[in-house]
């Protein structure tokens, strides 16, 4: 009995010091592992590459349209136009809508257009929302897109052959984009 006691007084002594140094400021929570872990999950969301999120076909071609024709420098007037076209044409958007496409794919790049060489990571999210009808179509709109102003420069037709070797099975079927 005097054992318990002795452990029941050691153990109330801990959490009465626990509460003064938290009373006086000193954080000891990273003593607790599911907040640790919580924590740690968060900041790797935090920090991590927004476009390795993109959760959609069409906001995935899109980055990837902008990120082809940024690939020789700033994307030009004319690029810019076409590819808001094909935005409008292809998956029917308005004109706003279109162009708000056009601008959040340019944010999310910014000037880091080589982030989108990890293919895998990218399509990820999306890659069993693609039909084979949409993985054909995105591969036109980005092989158009690199053929524009003129022929497709290495990295861009790496990007078009890495994008076609991840959906060689899908491109046998049938789908569409709406």
């Amino acid at each position: 009995m005097h054992i318990v006691l002795g452990a029941l007084g050691v153990i109330v002594t801990i959490l009465i010091l626990i509460n003064r140094l938290s009373d006086n400021g000193i954080d000891i929570g990273w003593l607790n592992p599911f907040a640790w872990k919580r924590r740690r999950e968060w900041a790797k969301k935090y920090h991590a590459n927004p476009i390795y999120s993109l959760k959609t076909p069409m906001e995935v071609t899109a980055l990837i349209m902008v990120a082809l024709a940024k690939s020789e420098g700033e994307i030009s007037t004319g690029q810019k136009q076409e590819i808001k076209s094909k935005f409008q044409d292809v998956f029917h958007l308005s004109d706003d809508t279109a162009s708000a496409l056009l601008a959040s794919s340019s944010f999310l790049l910014k000037d880091d257009v080589h982030a989108i060489t990890k293919m895998d990571k990218l399509l990820e999210p999306s890659f069993n929302d693609f039909s084979a009808k949409q993985v054909s179509s995105a591969l036109e709109l980005m092989t158009h897109i690199a053929n524009f102003d003129s022929q497709a420069n290495s990295f861009q037709r790496e990007i078009l052959m890495t994008f076609k070797r991840s959906f060689e099975a899908k491109l046998n079927t049938s789908g569409e984009w709406a």
